[in-house]
């Protein structure tokens, strides 16, 4: 099939199953889950399934244990677990009785951390994977780009060996252009016919905020007035939340779209970034920029679009390095100090910058010190859409944003 990718997380599911009983990929709808574990397995089921759904809600023991005793056929695969809570201390004993590695994939839209039953049950039992949207390196089948990784662990920025391959320029790639408009949802992604991707992203959103927001958040809002309010938080993608603007654009209370934003995170279709500085509202980000595109209708500028294609780049290799674990997070001075992103590792500090420019202009380097000032030993990488890079400062540098990606 022309839409088939090596997904950059299969050789870690690989890996995680051979030390755990259950394993869980985890992440927006249509991102690719099914197709990574039908790569992996043939013994697969979906509980989208209505038969499949009424059987392990009403026969939840019987149903896991006669997927996973096929001979021959590990590890078994339920896709959109979620679906059927009362599976979850049924596959909780079932592991505890067959203590081998590799028995099950649990995979869906739900983060299990939004739902307490199935939290109980499988804290500690299970090891958990989130598919991010496609990369344009993988979209492109090229090895993941680990630049941001090295930049990170660099001890300092005292040479140009941070730069693998040349570079054309933003204008000049293509391939930016095109991922911020259509996205890295393989099931969205590919399609060619511009009023077939409308549809299919129609149809997605719908089933997003009226099946999937609605189990793991209670509200009664109707999807008309959902969908309004998705418009609004991609239109305000990146800004410091103003809860009490949108509450009165969207005609939904405060206390509500709180509750409905955090519902949003919880199925994988914004990612909430809190803030360093004296700026404390958190911002939010799409997880596919394709979808933001679609909803944003047009109020994006340039330096919107660098930075929308940094957040879903910087991610990817931090994300898929085995063993890693990090925050991205924001930094904001009401004073005007900003970085769109701060990554925070293992004792390392790294802050990007997004410019139209080559040389950064006064106000990032003002903002840079503020950084450093606040976070001591950090580092500072000024994204640009130019060709050059230049060391600045051992802890500084400006580089190309197309070398991210």
């Amino acid at each position: 099939m022309p839409h088939l990718r090596h997904r950059y997380l299969t050789p870690l599911v690989k890996k995680g199953l051979t030390h755990k009983g259950v394993v869980g990929i985890f992440g927006h709808r249509q991102v690719g889950k099914t197709t990574l574990i039908e790569g992996i397995t043939n013994n697969y089921t979906t509980l989208d399934s209505t038969i499949q759904r009424e059987r392990a809600n009403s026969s939840p023991a019987s149903f896991v244990s006669g997927l996973c005793e096929l001979p021959k056929s590990l590890p078994a695969a339920i896709d959109e677990c979620q679906l059927a809570p009362p599976l979850f201390p049924e596959i909780k004993e079932y592991i505890r009785t067959h203590k081998k590695p590799g028995q099950l994939i649990l995979s869906g839209s739900v983060r299990f951390s939004s739902r307490k039953a199935i939290r109980e049950s499988l804290t500690g039992r299970m090891l958990s994977y989130e598919l991010l949207p496609f990369s344009i390196s993988e979209l492109e089948e090229k090895p993941i780009n680990r630049l941001v990784l090295k930049l990170l662990h660099s001890k300092g920025f005292q040479s140009k060996d941070f730069t693998s391959k040349k570079a054309l320029g933003f204008e000049r790639h293509s391939l930016a252009k095109k991922y911020l408009t259509l996205g890295g949802l393989p099931g969205i992604c590919f399609v060619r016919d511009s009023r077939d991707r409308k549809d299919l992203i129609e149809s997605q959103l719908d089933l997003i905020l009226d099946r999937d927001l609605r189990l793991v958040c209670e509200t009664e809002v109707p999807l008309p007035q959902l969908r309004s309010l998705a418009r609004l938080i991609a239109q305000n993608q990146n800004k410091p939340l103003n809860y009490s603007e949108i509450s009165r654009k969207s005609r939904i209370s405060t206390p509500t779209l709180k509750k409905i934003i955090r519902g949003l995170e919880s199925i994988f279709f914004v990612r909430i970034l809190s803030t360093h500085g004296n700026e404390s509202r958190p911002v939010v980000f799409l997880e596919d920029q394709g979808e933001a595109t679609y909803l944003a209708q047009g109020t994006y500028d340039e330096i919107d679009d660098l930075e929308r294609i940094c957040f879903a780049h910087i991610r990817v290799p931090l994300s898929y390095e085995p063993g890693l674990s990090f925050e991205i997070h924001q930094y904001r001075q009401q004073g005007g100090a900003y970085l769109p992103f701060m990554v925070q590792s293992e004792g390392n500090v790294l802050g990007f910058m997004c410019s139209t420019e080559e040389k950064p202009s006064l106000g990032a380097i003002r903002s840079a010190d503020s950084f450093k000032k606040n976070f001591p030993g950090a580092k500072v990488v000024h994204l640009h859409t130019g060709t050059r890079t230049e060391i600045i400062a051992p802890d500084e540098m400006t580089l190309p944003i197309e070398l991210i990606f």
